[in-house]
């Protein structure tokens, strides 16, 4: 259903990149110099969804975080009544909230045809595949999972990292 979910927002909005689509949502988004391990969170108040991305990070991690705090507001909103949503560490699998807003990230910002497209190519490794489509191996990681659990055969060269922005 995660992989259905950014499809819809894909078709919606006419767009992968989550600060577009978190626009046309009327999120609002900002950067914060606060903290220096947190990566980003989103909270709800007064009927508002706000996003808060470390200004800390690279442009791709950027976009990364963008597109998990997204998968939070579309896959656990009720859970941003509650309390802030927060991420000092992208790809956990141990939590199943941060499992799904990155396997979310990852369909979000790749696209099933161009890893398609690109696997085709025999002299092309899964280093290069991550990089033919900027991507970091651990997003490739996720996107290669949600792939094979949709039915498709992928080979995953590598483990799903649970700390790879940790670093």
């Amino acid at each position: 259903y995660i992989y259905t979910e950014t499809q819809k927002l894909i078709k919606k909005f006419g767009t992968r990149d989550p600060f577009k689509i978190m626009d046309q949502m009327h999120i609002i988004v900002g950067e914060t110099s606060r903290y220096k391990r947190l990566k980003g969170y989103c909270f709800m108040s007064c009927q508002s969804i706000y996003v808060m991305i470390s200004s800390f990070l690279s442009e791709e991690e950027k976009k990364i975080v963008a597109a998990h705090e997204l998968g939070h507001i579309i896959l656990h909103r009720s859970q941003l009544k509650m309390a802030p949503m927060k991420d000092d560490t992208l790809y956990s699998m141990m939590d199943n909230t941060e499992y799904q807003a990155n396997l979310f990230a990852a369909d979000l910002l790749l696209d099933d045809t161009d890893i398609s497209d690109l696997v085709q190519n025999e002299d092309l490794d899964y280093f290069g595949l991550c990089s033919s489509l900027n991507s970091s191996p651990e997003l490739m990681s996720f996107k290669l999972y949600s792939l094979t659990k949709r039915g498709q055969a992928y080979h995953m060269p590598m483990e799903i990292q649970s700390n790879f922005l940790a670093k």
